[in-house]
């Protein structure tokens, strides 16, 4: 009996034993997941600059400041990103050239003078020779018709009026196409039929209906 019972106390002291040594692991464990989480916190901390870790889904906030601590921006003032320039005006100055005291004009240079020269035409200094009156031959296939007249009177007056001018004048006798007799009056007799116009030309007012005609 006594071998049973020793037996049976020697278990549940193992068991005892076994039971505080887990009693006492615990703890440690807890210690080392609570100080992880204690140095993770610093850390984050740290980086965050000494600011205290916001939520998440949460936005911040940075309020720039000057050197003396006055806040850059209002409560009613424009918001980031937003400048007023409505009340600023800016001027513009003109700025000069260096080496230049103001606006130069420019000047033309003055032409020079043309001297117009005249050239003077050359005088022929030979006399025109005289015209050459044209005087009617006793012969030559040509000859000046005057005038042609229906009535032989009519002839006459003109024949005497040329004969008064220095022209022989002469009264030809013919007929028309009708079978009517015709009273021409004329003047020659020429060389050619140039010369006669030649001399109508030079007669032209004393003999005004006057033409060239073949003999």
């Amino acid at each position: 009996m006594t071998s049973k019972d020793d037996k049976k106390n020697l278990l549940k002291s193992r068991s005892r034993l076994r039971r505080s040594g887990r009693g006492r692991g615990l703890p440690r464990i807890m210690w080392v997941a609570i100080a992880v989480c204690i140095i993770g916190a610093v850390l984050i901390f740290r980086e965050q600059g000494g600011q205290m870790p916001t939520g998440i889904g949460e936005y911040q906030s940075v309020v720039t400041a000057d050197q003396e601590g006055a806040t850059l921006q209002d409560q009613n003032g424009p918001r980031s990103g937003d400048v007023d320039i409505s009340d600023q005006i800016t001027t513009l100055t003109p700025e000069k050239p260096t080496g230049e005291s103001g606006p130069t004009e420019k000047t033309t240079p003055a032409k020079p003078a043309v001297k117009k020269t005249t050239t003077s035409k050359p005088t022929n200094t030979r006399p025109k020779p005289a015209p050459v009156f044209i005087m009617p031959s006793t012969n030559g296939p040509y000859l000046v018709q005057v005038g042609s007249f229906g009535k032989v009177d009519n002839a006459n007056k003109e024949a005497n009026r040329l004969k008064k001018l220095g022209f022989d004048a002469r009264i030809k006798t013919g007929n028309t196409a009708d079978n009517s007799l015709i009273f021409r009056v004329r003047i020659g007799y020429f060389k050619s039929r140039t010369e006669a116009e030649a001399f109508i030309r030079q007669n032209r007012k004393s003999m005004p209906g006057a033409i060239p005609a073949h003999r």
